[in-house]
């Protein structure tokens, strides 16, 4: 009797768990819909729109009716539909710092996957500005080790080498899939400073050297100095999770390390504001919020080849060069899976494009790779962003910034503290 209640239980746990796992995959495949754009503005400077200056979004973001400011309303519906074969869970297109289109979930604070890396970039150039932190310092003179240890010669990595996935430490790393895992090098193959290879255990001892030389917690510091001066809508200090090698999901993986991964969640919007923030150098309005030139010497001033197709790789930033829909470099924020924002410079335009993951625990990443995993791939990345473009009006470039006084002969960031 007690045998055939608890298979009775278990058939009903297995049939509960398999409805759940529908209605999520039903749920997140549902056609994205499209956020109304506001047909007469309330805080857009449509004239100044129109010469190319930048604006910048208050409590909320500004949205204006695409076809007003030369957008092709049917080129951006083109791309939504495009849209709604993938599994996407939320697109913004950002144009001058106003919204032009915005379809599905923009407010559900969604894993930001990998693009955690270019949010921990933008913090380390306020420490590099404030002579907090030399980016030639070596692990040794840091005193940053694990366990097991680093050789001697791991040691003589410097902090730049880490941003620019070229330590040569190829060290067990927390967050680490066992697709990385089975590519990555053995210790000892390269010298620091010698070759290129996207490691999340350079990346996460990034975040202890920011943590122990700032003195406060990485969502803390994101929420000081970039979350607050740019008005994010939804984030909190607690969105950033530290995942250490005691948690269930990490031993699960067999990944050893002493230094946290930190896994940031956030919104669609809120990422949005954070692309505009690049694409205005750093500036939010007339406040210099990162230290001026750390945008481009984080991203094209310091990019490299990666080896893989086109794509140059700077401090924990991917730079593009001109390629598909962009005549010009563009700037981006990659997460896997299909987790990506897009900064066009020469545009003046942010494009973010999401998938429905959420949650970084053990019971999510099973999920994830059992029962369904939400993904976009580059080349769909790639078709999406080259509809939206051809939708743009053919005077979208930017207003230089070279131009204005403020902006001529500035010295580099390391020498330079935002406001």
């Amino acid at each position: 009797m007690l045998k055939r209640t608890l298979l009775r239980l278990l058939v009903a746990v297995v049939i509960l768990a398999a409805a759940a796992a529908l209605y999520v995959f039903a749920s997140s495949r549902t056609p994205l819909p499209a956020h109304a754009a506001v047909a007469e503005p309330d805080g857009v400077d449509l004239a100044a729109y129109r010469r190319g200056e930048t604006q910048f979004p208050g409590e909320h973001w500004q949205a204006v009716d695409p076809d007003r400011v030369g957008w092709s309303a049917a080129g951006l519906e083109d791309a939504r539909r495009f849209a709604e074969g993938l599994d996407t869970g939320a697109v913004m297109v950002v144009h001058r710092g106003v919204l032009v289109a915005a379809w599905g979930d923009t407010e559900t604070r969604y894993l930001s996957q990998s693009m955690r890396k270019s949010f921990l970039s933008a913090l380390i150039g306020r420490l590099v500005a404030a002579g907090q932190l030399d980016l030639d310092a070596t692990l040794a003179e840091l005193d940053v080790d694990d366990h097991p240890p680093l050789t001697a010669e791991e040691r003589r990595a410097t902090v730049r080498d880490l941003l620019l996935a070229r330590s040569g430490v190829y060290h067990s790393g927390l967050y680490e899939t066992p697709g990385w895992k089975r590519r990555k090098p053995q210790r000892g193959t390269h010298a620091p400073g010698e070759a290129w290879f996207y490691n999340n255990w350079g990346f996460n001892a990034v975040g202890t050297i920011f943590t122990r030389a700032s003195g406060l917690g990485i969502g803390e510091a994101f929420a000081r100095w970039v979350a607050a001066p740019v008005g994010m809508e939804d984030y909190r200090p607690g969105d950033v999770h530290l995942l250490t090698r005691d948690d269930i999901s990490e031993r699960a993986m067999g990944n050893e390390s002493d230094h946290a991964a930190y896994v940031f969640d956030i919104s669609t919007r809120d990422l949005a504001r954070f692309g505009l923030l690049y694409a205005a150098d750093g500036r939010w309005g007339e406040r210099q919020v990162l230290p001026a030139g750390w945008v481009e010497e984080s991203t094209l001033g310091a990019a490299q080849p990666t080896g893989w197709d086109d794509l140059q790789y700077g401090y924990m930033w991917w730079v593009r060069p001109p390629h598909g829909p962009f005549d010009e470099p563009v700037l981006i924020a990659r997460g896997g899976r299909g987790h990506q924002m897009v900064v066009a410079p020469g545009l003046d335009l942010v494009l973010v494009h999401r998938v429905p993951s959420r949650g970084s625990g053990l019971g999510s990443q099973l999920y994830r790779r059992f029962v369904w995993a939400p993904s976009v791939d580059d080349g769909a990345l790639d078709e999406l962003w080259r509809r939206i473009v051809a939708a743009c009006p053919r005077d979208g470039r930017r207003v230089s910034r070279s131009d204005r006084p403020d902006d001529r002969d500035r010295p580099p960031a390391s020498v330079r503290s935002p406001a």
